[in-house]
């Protein structure tokens, strides 16, 4: 899984590759709005100026995720799978940022995040007006012999 991992001081890593950037610099792009099974959804959020076009377009939605690390850099990647009350998978993907949008009907479901090769999980409640929001934070990957040769 290619993952992205932005620093608060805007360092970017692809993979293990550390790519300096400035973190005020977004996508020239507008985010993409997806499908699942008539769901819609929206992710991303690197740069400020994608965090506001996200925020912008997710007003009217009611569930925002936002995924990172324990030490507060912002992740990429996770996948997201969303169940109902009864277990029936809802909406499945692969967020392109930090961020996650998305509109639900209202009603109670059970978000997993995975991550760093963990699964996190929420229970929450979804209003018909409104907004709920999760945040996933998963602990920094431990430095093992592949990290350490890419350092």
């Amino acid at each position: 899984m290619n993952k992205i991992v932005v620093g608060t001081v805007g360092i970017f890593l692809l993979g293990s590759s550390p790519v300096l950037a400035n973190s005020s610099t977004g996508s020239l792009s507008q985010p993409e709005v997806r499908t699942y099974n008539g769901i819609p959804y929206v992710s991303g959020g690197f740069g400020l100026e994608e965090r506001g076009k996200l925020r912008a377009m997710g007003k009217s939605d009611n569930l925002e995720l936002s995924f990172a690390l324990k030490n507060k850099d912002y992740l990429s990647g996770a996948d997201v799978l969303i169940k109902d009350d009864r277990g029936k998978e809802i909406l499945k993907a692969v967020a392109d940022g930090p961020l996650f949008f998305t509109k639900l009907p209202a009603g109670k479901y059970t978000i997993e995040a995975t991550a760093e090769g963990r699964t996190e999980e929420q229970v929450v409640q979804v209003p018909a007006k409104g907004q709920t929001q999760a945040h996933f934070a998963w602990k920094e990957p431990s430095p093992g012999p592949q990290n350490l040769a890419n350092k």
